[in-house]
Order: C-alpha cells, then sequence, then structure tokens
C-alpha cells in the first residue's frame, strides 16, 4: 500500500538521494512513488547534460567590469543612505547612549 507524501517529505527525500544520503526505507518510497522516480531521473540526466558540455571560459574584462559597477553602486547607495547616526562616529554615539542609562538608572533609583 502506497502511503501519500507531504511536499516537505517529496523535498527531504529527493535532495537525499540527489546527494546520496538515503535510507533503505527512503530509497523504497522512491521507488514507490513514480512522480518523484520521474522527477529524480529528469535532474539525473540534466546533470548529465550539463556535464557533458564544453565549459565556456569568461571573457577578460568581466571581473574588472563586475567590480567597477559593484564599488559604484555601492558608493552611490551609500551617499543616498547617509543621515545623521552615519555621520556621527559610533565612539560619541556609545558613550552617549551608555551616559543617558546610567542617568535613568540612577533617576529611577533617587529616593
Amino acid at each position: 500500500m502506497r502511503r501519500e507524501l507531504s511536499q516537505t517529505d517529496e523535498e527531504r527525500l529527493f535532495i537525499g538521494a540527489i546527494d546520496g544520503a538515503l535510507a533503505e526505507d527512503d530509497a523504497k518510497l522512491i521507488a514507490e512513488n513514480p512522480e518523484l522516480r520521474a522527477r529524480l531521473e529528469k535532474y539525473t540526466r540534466a546533470i548529465s547534460a550539463l556535464k557533458d558540455e564544453p565549459r565556456e571560459k569568461a571573457p577578460d574584462g568581466l571581473a574588472t567590469l563586475i567590480l567597477a559597477r559593484t564599488k559604484k553602486k555601492r558608493f552611490s547607495l551609500r551617499r543616498q543612505d547617509s543621515g545623521l547616526w552615519q555621520a556621527v562616529p559610533a565612539e560619541i554615539i556609545i558613550p552617549l547612549i551608555i551616559a543617558a542609562l546610567v542617568a535613568a538608572f540612577l533617576f529611577v533609583i533617587a529616593p
């Protein structure tokens, strides 16, 4: 008698089969479930087809181009987001917060 598997169980079995870390009972569940078995076979065919393809080398200037675009975007985002808290160094903010907490504590415990 075949039991119905939940989506979570199917994903767990599928990932376990891909990793090769299935228990014997789990392997039987895959053998009993034609949908999961077909999905696994389709995945293994796709992976083997990709492994057979020749590897393409990235163009020479691609890494430099990506790095330049990343730096440009990071700089523009930093310029847009600079607010008051980013303008004041942490070395000033942290002692002020501690002083405020100490003052509040002394205010609360004062008779």
